[in-house]
């Protein structure tokens, strides 16, 4: 109210004392300035809101019921879902990579028992081999000096 009660105190001053009003606004006391109120532009531009309790709102709760946040409801749940089963898959695909190394090792431990086995059984079927388990196990056996005949249907020997 003091700005409305000086203004009317000015201008009754300038009228006593004969100022020029006509050209829309009124002359300061010294003359070279005008008085004139202070005019906001309005149009693309507008006032800047205030924003004091953004965060007692936000704490409160209070921000979870304005309209501008209630319309998204339904996009944050179906990105609460994606998240949901994208982390549900993402344990599925990581428990299988865990099953797969797993069998690779088991695999590999096979393969290289099998090989040993077929490497030992190689060295066992050979003819010395064979001639010396004969006589560690005491075995009375001997070896033939000539080979052996082969008989064929036909009646004829080789």
């Amino acid at each position: 109210m003091r700005l409305f009660s000086r203004a009317k105190k000015d201008k009754a001053a300038q009228v006593s004392r004969g100022g020029n009003t006509s050209r829309g606004g009124s002359v300061s006391h010294n003359g070279r300035q005008s008085i004139a109120p202070d005019v906001k532009p309005t149009g693309a531009v507008g006032a800047k809101k205030e924003r004091r309790h953004t965060s007692r709102g936000i704490f409160s709760g209070d921000v979870l019921y304005a309209e501008r946040v209630r319309r998204h409801y339904p996009f944050i749940l179906y990105c609460c879902a994606l998240i949901i089963v994208y982390m549900g898959y993402t344990f599925t695909c990581q428990r299988a990579q865990r099953e797969e190394i797993a069998c690779r090792i088991e695999l590999q431990r096979l393969r290289s028992k099998a090989l040993l086995f077929s490497s030992e059984r190689l060295e066992a079927v050979g003819y010395n081999e064979i001639i010396e388990q004969i006589e560690q196990r005491g075995i009375k056996i001997k070896p033939r000096k000539t080979p052996p005949t082969i008989i064929r249907k036909d009646d004829t020997s080789k």
